[in-house]
């Protein structure tokens, strides 16, 4: 057989997943699926990619190598555009020659769902979201539809219990990090720099995008607290805020943010790092990482700063008591409550030989069970199960 010969017939002998996803812009959930197509074996899977509109995503997918197609969802209301874009996905689906269909969002599940089932090819549902207020979940009422649900962590899982116990449909499985990216070896002495830090200078660092669920209010008055009260720390801490508004209904938060730290009087501890591309150095220029989040899913945060390290304090809420082990890798605290996350903020600040030991054991705890090779291999499995189930 002649070599491009021999090179078809692998290429025809991969399973090609097609992924949707319900914007372009990138924040914690993306990164998890960037991650997750970086780390598939692409001797057996082919990825792409459909994405509602052009972005940073699509950008750097296309950097991969990986094909992104450009079509709209709808709110499913919007009928005529809603079977516009299931015809436009079944047109794809058979062009590309697709096996399985991987949704990410909450707004593409029900697309996946009518092109799969049009061709009679799997669908999996992946839920990286608690819900906040929704009095109804449409994703339990409609899971009937999805042959597999991927959800990043019990907390989530718990959803689509039924009679007391979890269809076998629905699948835990944790994001992943990268802990050759993540590491505690990196140095961040160049960052702390760029960030007018001092030798000595203790940092308590938060990273998500500017939401009204991220915490930082409690944050903020954890900081306010701690620089109030006598302790050893008051006068050599800061605290390191990292991100951004990503999506509209954001972008008042950031001017909301530096206002309250004014009127709060901690305007000289607090900086502002905006949205940042080299978070291992971020991480590296931390001392103790925190996440105040009303409830995460699966925090990648988290992850991150445990690869880097770091002690974690954490709201005992959502996923995150999946994720941290309280009193071994770090802390859990009281959700919203600020003098209970100021309290633990300074015992690890004063305590620096408990908070190395907190750093070491996330670190094993995240290369023990959080490696991203784990996150990839075992959604792999769940391709080739429904493939083979397909036939």
């Amino acid at each position: 057989m002649a070599e491009s010969d021999s090179d078809f017939s692998k290429e025809r002998s991969k399973i090609n997943i097609l992924y949707l996803h319900e914007t372009a812009k990138i924040s914690g959930a993306e990164n998890s699926l960037l991650n997750l197509v970086r780390n598939l074996d692409k001797d057996k899977f082919i990825p792409y990619f459909v994405l509602p509109e052009q972005g940073a995503l699509g950008e750097e997918l296309k950097g991969q190598g990986i094909s992104v197609e450009i079509i709209p969802f709808p709110k499913i209301r919007h009928g005529l555009g809603v079977v516009r874009t299931v015809r436009k996905l079944i047109g794809l689906i058979r062009g590309r020659h697709i096996r399985v269909l991987h949704s990410n969002s909450i707004r593409t599940h029900i697309y996946a769902a009518f092109a799969a089932k049009s061709l009679g090819i799997p669908c999996i549902w992946h839920q990286r979201n608690m819900l906040q207020k929704e009095i109804i979940d449409p994703d339990r009422l409609f899971s009937f539809l999805a042959d597999k649900i991927i959800c990043n962590s019990a907390a989530i899982s718990r959803r689509f219990i039924s009679r007391g116990r979890l269809p076998e449909k629905v699948r835990v499985v944790f994001n992943g990090v990268d802990t050759n990216m993540f590491s505690p070896g990196i140095d961040g002495s160049a960052v702390r720099q760029e960030l007018g830090i001092y030798p000595g200078e203790i940092v308590v660092g938060a990273a998500s995008r500017f939401n009204l669920q991220k915490g930082h209010e409690v944050f903020f008055e954890a900081a306010r607290i701690i620089v109030s009260q006598e302790n050893e720390v008051k006068d050599k801490i800061k605290f390191l805020v990292v991100g951004g508004a990503v999506f509209p209904e954001d972008k008042h938060r950031e001017e909301y943010l530096k206002d309250l730290i004014v009127k709060i009087g901690i305007e000289d501890k607090v900086i502002f790092s905006g949205y940042r591309r080299d978070m291992p150095g971020i991480y590296a220029a931390m001392d103790i990482f925190v996440l105040a989040s009303d409830a995460e899913a699966c925090g990648r945060v988290v992850l991150e700063a445990m690869a880097s390290g770091k002690p974690v304090i954490g709201t005992d809420s959502g996923g995150t008591p999946e994720m941290l082990q309280d009193g071994v890798t770090g802390f859990l605290f009281k959700t919203n409550n600020a003098e209970d996350l100021a309290r633990k903020i300074v015992i690890l600040a004063e305590n620096r030989i408990l908070s190395g030991q907190m750093g070491e054991a996330g670190r094993k705890f995240a290369e023990d069970n959080f490696r991203i090779e784990f996150n990839a291999r075992k959604i792999e499995k769940i391709y080739l199960e429904l493939c083979r189930v397909q036939g």
